[in-house]
C-alpha cells in the first residue's frame, strides 16, 4: 500500500488555494494553516490593519484585467468588472474554493510558529511544524513530508530610516496601514514613493487634503489600466508577439508610448538618465491630479524636522501634518529555522524564485515571492503546479550546486545594473517565466504544431492576449474548456458593460457632408470637363472650316 504523503501549506490566499488544489490532483494530502478567519490572504479585507498580516486599503482595485488575473482552469465570471474592486476578487476566490472543495483542507485561526527539519531529515526530508490555535492558544506539532510557504510577502512594511523622522511631530504610517482618506482631510500630506499603492493613496488623499506632495528618489514611468480604444492595457501589451520583440530595439517605440499621452518630464515624474524600463507604475489619475495642482512632485527626502521636510534639491515644505510611506515591503520567513533559506540584503537565494538553493532533499518550496509586470495569480498557480509535481515525483530538480550557480549568476547580473534596487530582486518577465515553468511541467502550448494544423487559433495565441488558459491546452493538467475560454476573452471583456443599448445609428450620416462635398466637386469637374470639351470642339470646327 502506497504511503500517504502530506503537504503543509502555510497561508490560504491566492497561492495557498492553488497549492491545495494541485496537491490533491497529484495525490498528496494538503494540510493548510491560515491565521485569519477566512480565506483570501490580502484579499480578505479588514477595516483595521493587523501587524504581521497583509492589508488592503478600502478603495483598492486590481491593476490587471480579469481575463489575465484568473486561475487557468477557472475563469472569472463574465459578469464581473474587468478591473475588479477587492470585494469582487474575494468573491472569485470563494467561488474557486467552493468549486474545488478546498475549504475542507484549511485550518482557520491557526498560526504557524515554527517549521524545522526532522531529526532524520537527510534521509526522510520530513519537517516538524509547530502550530498555535489562536482562539485557545493551544500549541500542536505535526510531522509532514513537504512544506509549501504560501503566505506572501506583503506583511512587513519597509519604512526607510530617514534622518529626523523620529523627531517629526506629525502622523507617520505606511500604505500597509492606510485604509481611507478620513484622517487626512484638510491636511498637508507627504507620500514617499511612486509605486502602485503610493500613487493610488496619494490620488485618493489629494481629493480631500489641503495639499499632497509625492517624494520620489528616481522617478517613474506610468501607464493606465486602459489602453487605446478602451481595451485593458495588459491584454494589448502581454502578447506572445509583442513580448518576443527584442527589447533593446524596441526602446524608442516604448519611449514614445510612455510619453504619448503625457510628457512625463514636464510632470516631474520621468527618471533621469538613459531610458530604461526599470520603474513603471500603473495609475489612472496621477498626471491629472498633478495638472489640477492637488499633487506636487518632489525629489528624495533628505531629512525631517519637527514640522518640515527638507528635500535633496535644497527645497523645504513647511508644516507637514502627515507622512505616508509607500516604500514597499521586506521579506523574511520568521517561522523557518535558520539556514533553510539564505537572504542577503533582501536577495533570496531561491532557484527559479521557489527552491532554497542548498536544501537537500528539496522538500520545501516558496510560492509567491515574485513581482511581475502583469497579473500574479496565474504565475502563483503555475509555481504550485510545478512544485506539487516535483513533490509527487513527476518532475526532477537539478543538483544543489547547479541551483546555487544559477542563482549566484543572477545576483551578479543584478549587482552589475546600477538602476536596480532590492525591490527588483524578485522581478520576473512574466511570460518567459511561465513558459519556463511550463517546459518543466510539459504543458507549454505547441505553437509550431498549431501553426500548421490550426493557423487561425495560432494567430489568436500569438497576437492576442496571453491568457492563463494557454498553459491548459495540452500536457499534464490539460483542461477541456481552455480553448473556449481563450476564444471568449473578447466577448467576456465587453459583457459587464452592456447595461444599456448604446451606439445605435451613431454613424448614420456621419460622412454625409463629405459625400455631398465629393458629389458637388464631381459635378463641378464634370461641368468643367464638358465646357472644355465643347470649347475645344468649337475651336477645332472653326479651324477646319
Amino acid at each position: 500500500m502506497e504511503k500517504t504523503r502530506t503537504v503543509c501549506i502555510i497561508g490560504a490566499g491566492v497561492a495557498g488555494l492553488a497549492a491545495i488544489k494541485h496537491s490533491l490532483e497529484e495525490g498528496l494530502v494538503p494540510i493548510c494553516f491560515e491565521k485569519d478567519s477566512d480565506l483570501g490572504g490580502i484579499w480578505n479585507y479588514h477595516d483595521v490593519p493587523k501587524n504581521g498580516d497583509p492589508s488592503l486599503y478600502k478603495s483598492c482595485c486590481i491593476n490587471t484585467s480579469k481575463a489575465m488575473t484568473c486561475y487557468s482552469d477557472f475563469p472569472i465570471p463574465k459578469e464581473f468588472p474587468n478591473f475588479m474592486h477587492h470585494r469582487f476578487f474575494k468573491k472569485y476566490l470563494d467561488l474557486y474554493a467552493q468549486n474545488f472543495s478546498l475549504r475542507d483542507h484549511i485550518h482557520f485561526g491557526h498560526c504557524v510558529e515554527e517549521v524545522k527539519k526532522a531529526d532524520d531529515f537527510p534521509d526522510s526530508g520530513d519537517w516538524i511544524v509547530t502550530v498555535r490555535k489562536l482562539k485557545t492558544e493551544h500549541v500542536d506539532t505535526k510531522r509532514v513530508n513537504y512544506v509549501i510557504v504560501a503566505n506572501g510577502h506583503l506583511y512587513r512594511p519597509n519604512v526607510p530610516k530617514c534622518p529626523g523622522l523620529d523627531k517629526f511631530a506629525g502622523k507617520v504610517i505606511h500604505t500597509h496601514d492606510y485604509k481611507d482618506f478620513k484622517d487626512f482631510v484638510g491636511k498637508e500630506v507627504l507620500v514617499v514613493g511612486v509605486g502602485n499603492s503610493a500613487c493610488d493613496v496619494a490620488c485618493e488623499i489629494s481629493r480631500h487634503a489641503e495639499q499632497v506632495y509625492i517624494s520620489t528618489r528616481k522617478g517613474t514611468f506610468i501607464v493606465q489600466r486602459v489602453a487605446d480604444f478602451g481595451r485593458p492595457l495588459d491584454q494589448v501589451a502581454v502578447t506572445r508577439f509583442s513580448q518576443s520583440l527584442p527589447s533593446n530595439y524596441m526602446r524608442p517605440l516604448k519611449f514614445k508610448m510612455f510619453n504619448k499621452r503625457y510628457d512625463l518630464s514636464k510632470y516631474g515624474l520621468a527618471p533621469n538618465g538613459p531610458f530604461r524600463m526599470t520603474a513603471i507604475a500603473i495609475t489612472d489619475e496621477l498626471p491629472d491630479r498633478i495638472m489640477l495642482g492637488t499633487i506636487t512632485v518632489k525629489t528624495d527626502v533628505e531629512r525631517f524636522t519637527e514640522h518640515d521636510v527638507i528635500f535633496t534639491d535644497g527645497t523645504t515644505v513647511k508644516d507637514i501634518d502627515a507622512v505616508v510611506f509607500g516604500t514597499g515591503y521586506l521579506h523574511d520567513f520568521p517561522f523557518l529555522e535558520d539556514g533553510v533559506i539564505r537572504i542577503e540584503n533582501q536577495f533570496p537565494f531561491l532557484y527559479d524564485h521557489i527552491w532554497p538553493v542548498s536544501l537537500e532533499p528539496s522538500t520545501l518550496a516558496v510560492v509567491g515571492l515574485v513581482q511581475p509586470f502583469g497579473a500574479l495569480p496565474a504565475i502563483l498557480e503555475m509555481q504550485t503546479r510545478w512544485v506539487t509535481r516535483v513533490f509527487a515525483g513527476h518532475c526532477n530538480l537539478p543538483s544543489a550546486s547547479k541551483r546555487r550557480q544559477e542563482v549566484e549568476e543572477r545576483l551578479l547580473m543584478i549587482k552589475g545594473n546600477s538602476d536596480l534596487s532590492p525591490r527588483h530582486f524578485i522581478v520576473i518577465h512574466a511570460l518567459r517565466y511561465m513558459d519556463k515553468l511550463a517546459d518543466y511541467i510539459g504543458c507549454k502550448p505547441n505553437l509550431t504544431k498549431l501553426f500548421f494544423t490550426d493557423n487561425a487559433f495560432w494567430r489568436k495565441l500569438v497576437f492576442g492576449p496571453c491568457t492563463p488558459q494557454q498553459w491548459r491546452l495540452e500536457g499534464p493538467g490539460k483542461w477541456d474548456g481552455a480553448r473556449a475560454a481563450i476564444e471568449n476573452v473578447e466577448k467576456n471583456m465587453w459583457f459587464p458593460m452592456k447595461t444599456r443599448t448604446a451606439g445605435v445609428d451613431l454613424t448614420k450620416g456621419l460622412y454625409k457632408e463629405w459625400i455631398d462635398l465629393l458629389k458637388n466637386v464631381a459635378c463641378v469637374f464634370a461641368i468643367v470637363g464638358i465646357l472644355i470639351y465643347l470649347i475645344s470642339n468649337r475651336v477645332i470646327w472653326k479651324f477646319n472650316y
